[in-house]
């Protein structure tokens, strides 16, 4: 029985060892990445992180979602071949302050303000998800630097109370980095029997390596209380808009896609039969050619 006690310990503490060590080893390779891989300029009165992919238009620009970052939304970029790309860090997110987004407003006026930089002069404002609001209200404010917008699963207005009640706290409560990277790294490795399309699966992967988690959370934080008082004025959006959701959105009710639809003037809407929130990844075979489409079509 001892050998047998002795050698299970001595398995527990070899796996503890490795686990400890590759965890060590993915938060440092996580933060040299986020740190090398973007810019990060002083724009207007504050500053932002960003990539940038090509210098010919069309131009996409995206708002990315809740826990993200400029690295999914450079992931999310790929999804719109043809096109340069600006994929910034939101306020909150990574290395961009809290100061550069206070409210969808003020992050869309350093969105504009980064453009400045940028020497572009207009875009097509792609908003993920939280990213929508912010993607809303640039096409709201600054309708003559927006081409057109695409809202994937976007928020249009504040989410449901099971949201915002249950849902959101729940996700706030994940804040400890090895615990996320932990989940992160089980579930990474069942991507590959879930989804075969290259560009789908290096767009999952990279929202499933978010780490490290605590460089996101103020961000998300500052996201949920936007989400509480977000009730934008969708009739005054004067530009091509294309919205494609799912019609198993738990997060974003695809009722609420469909009211904007309405709302906006002349909004396109494709609705994802059996999609959830990340339809927008998961159906490629029917967002790439409606988006290819779409930008042929405003560009």
């Amino acid at each position: 029985m001892f050998p047998a006690v002795t050698a299970a310990a001595f398995l527990v503490g070899a796996g503890t060892a490795w686990l400890a060590r590759t965890y060590q080893y993915e938060m440092r390779a996580a933060a040299t990445r986020q740190l090398t891989s973007s810019r990060f300029v002083n724009v207007a009165e504050t500053s932002i992180e960003f990539v940038q992919q090509g210098d010919q238009p069309p131009y996409v620009f995206i708002s990315h979602q809740a826990m993200g970052g400029y690295d999914q939304a450079q992931a999310i970029g790929r999804l719109y071949k043809g096109c340069s790309v600006i994929a910034p860090s939101r306020a909150g997110y990574l290395r961009t302050p809290l100061d550069a987004g206070r409210t969808p407003e003020a992050m869309a006026d350093t969105f504009a303000a980064l453009l400045d930089y940028l020497n572009v002069p207009q875009v097509i404002m792609a908003g993920y998800s939280a990213g929508g609001m912010s993607a809303i209200a640039f096409a709201l404010r600054h309708t003559e630097r927006c081409r057109a917008l695409v809202l994937g699963n976007g928020i249009t207005r504040t989410p449901p109370p099971y949201v915002m009640d249950f849902l959101a706290p729940l996700a706030l409560a994940n804040r400890w980095d090895f615990s996320n990277w932990l989940i992160g790294a089980a579930l990474e490795r069942t991507l590959p029997l879930l989804e075969r399309d290259e560009d789908s699966l290096a767009i999952l992967r990279s929202l499933q390596q978010n780490h490290p988690i605590s460089l996101r959370l103020e961000g998300f934080k500052q996201d949920v209380e936007q989400m509480r008082a977000f009730q934008p004025d969708l009739t005054q959006i004067r530009v091509p808009t294309l919205i494609i959701h799912g019609t198993l959105d738990v997060l974003v009710p695809p009722e609420h896609a469909e009211e904007a639809a309405r709302r906006i003037p002349n909004a396109r809407l494709i609705m994802i039969k059996n999609g959830g929130h990340d339809c927008c990844v998961r159906y490629p075979h029917i967002v790439k050619p409606a988006l290819q489409a779409f930008i042929r079509e405003v560009s």
